[in-house]
């Protein structure tokens, strides 16, 4: 296409929104996004702007995505928001508690490589025989096998304070509510770090959606979550950047992204 062309498009000044878009972000966030970023877990709902029967769709897809050829089962939403996260607050350190195949520590810890972030990636399962060759050879990516149950001869307390922050703790084991983030709580976390808790949202089908009551799968972890934070209310805050980036609860999450500010 011709420069005059270009110029003569009358639609859009490219350079001028490029301008007023570098103005307004910072470390890829939107510094006016959001009246209010940070907010008490109180005073959240349990609601998600977008559909029901978008979940459902999205989970189809969500149960056949893979990383290199790996089984990952990570929905798209989520993919996006802990990109940007990621870049945002530069993690030292990222645990993963869940480690399925592997491939979702793979992601990220080559995501954090390019970048240019210098991080490990922990991932804790009770289980490994899962995980992929690929992701056991990464340099920046170690696997423990553990029970969450017995998450203080998982994570002891010495070892814990001698990890490099900002710390990111993605808990995708869904056991041990309590117990887990109690113990990252006096020994892991600090502020400025950030507790992801995955898989809140109630309408999540499927076979991963289960449970013995037939309560639907977010329902009972946010029951139990909600013990927790009522004991820390003013240890944490919702981040509204990364809850609400696509709708008020536009991720699998459901006000799951909480920053440490104590």
């Amino acid at each position: 296409m011709a420069k005059d062309t270009l110029r003569a498009d009358t639609h859009s000044d490219y350079r001028q929104v490029k301008s007023e878009a570098m103005k307004a972000i910072r470390r890829g966030v939107w510094t006016d996004r959001f009246k209010e970023r940070f907010v008490s877990l109180a005073g959240r709902e349990m609601r998600c702007d977008l559909p029901r029967e978008a979940f459902r769709i999205l989970s189809e897809g969500k149960h056949f995505i893979s990383y290199r050829g790996i089984p990952m089962a990570k929905d798209p939403l989520d993919i996006v928001l802990y990109e940007m996260l990621f870049y945002e607050i530069q993690p030292r350190t990222v645990i993963e508690l869940g480690a399925y195949t592997g491939a979702s520590a793979l992601w990220m810890a080559d995501t954090l490589r390019s970048l240019e972030i210098k991080a490990k990636v922990i991932s804790v399962d009770i289980d490994l025989s899962l995980v992929d060759s690929q992701a056991k050879e990464h340099p920046d990516l170690r696997f423990i096998q553990g029970d969450c149950n017995a998450i203080e001869s998982v994570f002891p307390a010495e070892q814990l304070a001698d990890m490099p922050h900002p710390m990111v703790l993605i808990d995708d084991a869904h056991v041990n509510i309590s117990g887990v983030y109690g113990h990252f709580h006096r020994h892991g976390l600090v502020a400025g770090d950030y507790l992801v808790v995955e898989d809140t949202a109630p309408w999540i089908p499927g076979t991963f959606g289960t449970t013995d009551d037939d309560r639907e799968w977010g329902q009972w972890k946010w029951e139990q979550i909600q013990g927790f934070f009522q004991q820390h209310q003013q240890s944490y805050r919702v981040d509204r950047y990364y809850t609400d980036f696509f709708g008020y609860n536009g991720t699998w999450n459901w006000n799951g992204f909480l920053k440490r500010v104590d």
